[in-house]
């Protein structure tokens, strides 16, 4: 992400979190970041801000994250984990049932190239 980006994508947080009348410290909290590496996203101080951090940070103020994908382009959708890393972590699911998810976001990619040729 360039230094552009990196300013665009702070002044969206900050709007963002302004409309809904949270203060830094309450949108950290839920987003289980420090309220202090908010406020330097927020100024536009990282060009490389931690995609995990900051998907976390876009669902506790509902911004799409197509919206934040296109303002850092692709930075964080690109350097999320995988979708097994993402439900071992996240859920307590067996192998087996994340192979079964696996296979469905395959399935679902593979259809939407199909649609997009």
């Amino acid at each position: 992400m360039n230094d552009a980006q990196a300013a665009r994508l702070g002044r969206l947080l900050a709007q963002a979190r302004r409309k809904k009348g949270l203060t830094l410290r309450a949108v950290a909290e839920v987003a289980d970041v420090s309220h202090l590496w908010l406020s330097r996203v927020e100024q536009g101080f990282f060009n490389q801000p931690a995609p995990e951090r900051i998907s976390r940070v876009a669902e506790a103020l509902d911004i799409d994250p197509e919206r934040i994908n296109r303002i850092t382009k692709g930075h964080v959708a690109n350097n999320l984990p995988g979708v097994r890393t993402y439900f071992r972590s996240k859920f307590d699911l067996t192998p087996g049932e994340i192979d079964e998810i696996e296979r469905t976001v395959s399935d679902i990619q593979r259809n939407h190239e199909r649609g997009n040729a």
